[in-house]
């Protein structure tokens, strides 16, 4: 399965005005990522997320491999016999390398696209995105919702430089790209 998406990062305050504005009397979900790697993490060197997503009480596992210069990845669904210490990856002689927990708040979900506001806590660090989940041939209109929530903030912040912060073309901004440089600097500072 191909994936598309946009992200934004965000900061504490920016998250907290659109969670207002827009995540009123919608539910929180949470859900937990564990991540496999090699001791090098040489998966991740090459744009390959191996990961276990535990979510309603249920694991699901995915291999994504980032398509370099896009904003796709493809995904390839891997089996989960009992959780993190029984599943394709062990098999495969990865290691878990630990995890991120996203509150997650779905404020648009249509045909077209899924928006949603995260939390991300991993490795003693917060962080906060916004995230667009498109279909297919629908990116005009992926980005037609992201630049209303762009103008949403700039008007709130009175900051044009929020433009600056769109994805770029890779994913430079994906969850586990921060999860691994984040494990990597704490890795080196210890």
């Amino acid at each position: 399965m191909i994936e598309l998406e946009k992200k934004i990062m965000l900061t504490k305050g920016e998250y907290d005005y659109l969670l207002s504005k827009f995540g009123k009397d919608r539910p929180i979900i949470k859900q937990t990522n564990f991540y496999f790697d090699t001791e090098d993490l040489s998966m991740n060197q090459r744009n390959i997320t191996c990961r276990i997503r535990l979510k309603d009480g249920k694991c699901h596992g995915t291999m994504k491999s980032h398509i370099a210069n896009t904003n796709q990845s493809i995904e390839t669904e891997m089996a989960v016999r009992n959780g993190i210490y029984d599943n394709a990856f062990i098999d495969l002689g990865l290691k878990l390398q630990g995890e991120l927990v996203t509150e997650r708040c779905i404020i648009v979900k249509n045909s077209i696209c899924e928006v949603a506001l995260d939390k991300n806590d991993y490795l003693g660090y917060t962080d906060y995105e916004l995230e667009v989940e498109y279909s297919t041939n629908c990116e005009n209109e992926a980005n037609s919702i992201l630049q209303t929530l762009l103008n949403t903030l700039i008007h709130y912040k009175k900051d044009l430089s929020l433009l600056d912060r769109t994805t770029p073309t890779n994913n430079t901004f994906s969850k586990s790209n921060r999860f691994f440089a984040r494990k990597s600097t704490n890795h080196i500072n210890t």
